[in-house]
């Protein structure tokens, strides 16, 4: 009985992670000297709101709210990194500033955000712009590690050294809001 119990355990685990990188991205961690290249490119003020789309071990999270004073909520489908990351905010201290959230982000509003920062796939990256478009507030900045935005050119790319990965900044990637005019 119990070694049905530990493969259907890691049935679950193994699903959440293939789900995981079916909807966006397979987990691999940013590397960890890339943080902080990362958070501040966006030049975040304390108390502003980061969202992570995918945030894995929860790195990105936890380095925004300790280092950067912002309140942090970071998406996660697979239970493993979910688990991870919820008790690594725990013994961080943090509980107060970073949350995160096993949720499919592709179904949360990304408006609340001032920052939003992700490391998905190319074709995560194509089906994710509308998605930026319809819901980043005006000022909202998002960050990209790796992998750009399609049809839209980078406000600033960070690769101090051509062996460093890029990581791409836009700002106000929002809609023009349509207007009309009174005749």
């Amino acid at each position: 009985m119990t070694d049905y119990i530990i493969l259907l355990l890691l049935i679950a685990i193994i699903g959440s992670f293939a789900y995981g990188a079916f909807l966006a991205a397979p987990w691999v961690p940013i590397k960890k000297q890339d943080l902080a290249r990362l958070i501040a490119l966006a030049k975040p003020k304390a108390g502003e709101w980061l969202y992570d789309l995918g945030c894995g071990d929860g790195r990105i999270i936890i380095t925004a709210a300790k280092d950067y004073k912002l309140r942090a909520l970071g998406f996660e489908v697979a239970w493993l990194p979910f688990l991870f990351t919820k008790l690594r905010i725990l013994l961080s201290g943090l509980s107060k500033c970073v949350q995160v959230t096993s949720a499919n982000f592709w179904k949360k509003d990304l408006n609340p955000a001032d920052i939003v920062v992700c490391f998905l796939t190319p074709p995560a990256m194509i089906k994710l712009l509308p998605k930026l478009k319809a819901e980043l507030k005006p000022g909202a900045r998002f960050i990209s590690y790796a992998f750009p935005l399609p049809e839209i050119d980078p406000d600033e790319v960070s690769k101090p050294l051509n062996s460093a990965i890029s990581i791409y900044l836009y700002k106000n990637i929002v809609h023009p809001v349509n207007e009309t005019v009174d005749i």
